[in-house]
């Protein structure tokens, strides 16, 4: 497999407190990598480095063998990004900002509109698509925000706790096109706290403390890959309430 992402000793500080320090591990195509570790790891910090929206104080960092540069779009366009810590444009309706979305990373207006109204349905946002985002719960914008990182179907996903607030429905076709998106040859790198989340959808998982990495796992070869990722509760769950619905993106 080819590396989608390589981070390579990187080091970002604030002030005098290091975030991250001399961190190094890289996620292959057709992945799905786990960022864990408690409040202040660093991994949000390295999310927003890839992301180009923070520069790092030292080290380097490259999606698909190009490296990210804060503030430049050399590489923008190949990954989507999602962080509750960046919000939207209060004042634009769901609608504009995927829109907006769309048009930034070059998809003509037909493409736009017809991946809008897949998202849309896809996370049950259609009631509130041309509402404005102020008038969104927590749960909607993460919905919202998910969309805006898929609607120019990146080759790689930067997920900042993208299982947060998400209803057991959003939450049931979230994982459901993160494996599309993985079967598809793309990558995705989230970090959660819900580590039965992590269990069920990552290959690998890398153990972030103090900004340092202090350990990666492969869970496919501790638990075998033929493992259920489901968790007893969830598929109790879905036996008395029946599994939602999912129509797969077929543009992924």
């Amino acid at each position: 497999m080819t590396e989608a992402i390589r981070v390579e000793r990187l080091s970002k500080d604030y002030g005098r407190a290091p975030a991250v320090q001399e961190l190094t591990f890289s996620v292959e195509s057709g992945t799905i990598y786990g960022l864990i570790g408690p409040n202040g790891a660093g991994k949000t910090t390295t999310l927003s480095i890839l992301a180009g929206l923070l520069a790092p104080t030292s080290g380097l960092v490259s999606i698909l063998d190009k490296p990210v540069v804060a503030g430049r779009a050399s590489a923008h366009t190949e990954s989507g990004f999602y962080s509750s810590q960046f919000g939207f444009f209060d004042y634009l309706t769901g609608r504009e900002i995927l829109a907006l979305g769309g048009g930034m990373n070059g998809l003509t207006p037909a493409t736009v509109e017809t991946r809008i109204d897949d998202l849309l349905n896809l996370f049950d946002l259609q009631p509130a698509a041309d509402h404005y985002v102020y008038e969104y719960s927590h749960g909607m914008r993460q919905k919202l925000g998910l969309a805006a990182a898929l609607i120019h179907a990146p080759a790689v996903l930067l997920l900042d706790e993208p299982f947060d607030g998400l209803d057991p429905t959003s939450l049931y076709r979230l994982v459901a096109t993160l494996r599309a998106v993985s079967d598809a040859g793309k990558s995705v790198l989230l970090t959660s706290h819900d580590l039965a989340l992590v269990e069920r959808v990552c290959g690998r998982v890398g153990v972030l403390n103090h900004g340092r990495m202090e350990r990666e796992i492969d869970l496919n070869s501790d638990l075998g890959p033929s493992r259920d990722r489901r968790s007893a509760l969830e598929a109790a769950l879905w036996e008395i309430v029946g599994a939602p619905t999912y129509e797969p993106l077929t543009w992924i």
